[in-house]
């Protein structure tokens, strides 16, 4: 379907370039060359849209739809990474309390400020991060 929408642009675009380019120079109601050097640009655009639309999906068989389950899987990815999902913060002892910090791994010093909600700002790298939050 994506690629019958080409199709549209394409001939108005092929159209209009032959009826500029067809009729002669200098005739009773022809074009003027500059109207025919423009028009042909802006026919020229419609050529490509619709070319675009219409072979450029031939090469990736995915097409648009592709392109959106391609974002969704970055933005989970993104997501997860912002959860802190992906860490692993084994060396750090639970049983002790001691927290560390999801960017970088450093433990949490004594004198570290925690707020009520759980925010404190690790001391080696200098982000943010929640210690209830935590994996």
């Amino acid at each position: 379907m994506q690629r019958l929408i080409g199709i549209v642009p394409l001939g108005i675009g092929l159209t209009v370039i032959t009826f500029l380019w067809s009729q002669p120079f200098g005739g009773f109601h022809s074009p003027p060359l500059f109207f025919r050097v423009f028009g042909s640009f802006v026919a020229l655009s419609f050529v490509l849209t619709g070319g675009g639309l219409l072979f450029g999906s031939m090469a990736n068989s995915n097409g648009l739809l592709g392109m959106l389950h391609e974002a969704r899987r970055r933005q989970r990815e993104l997501e997860a990474e912002l959860r802190g999902d992906d860490f692993s913060d084994s060396s750090v002892d639970r049983q002790s309390g001691g927290y560390a910090c999801t960017a970088c791994g450093a433990p949490l010093t004594s004198h570290a400020d925690v707020s009520p909600h759980g925010d404190v700002k690790c001391g080696h790298c200098g982000r943010w991060f929640n210690i209830h939050r935590q994996v």
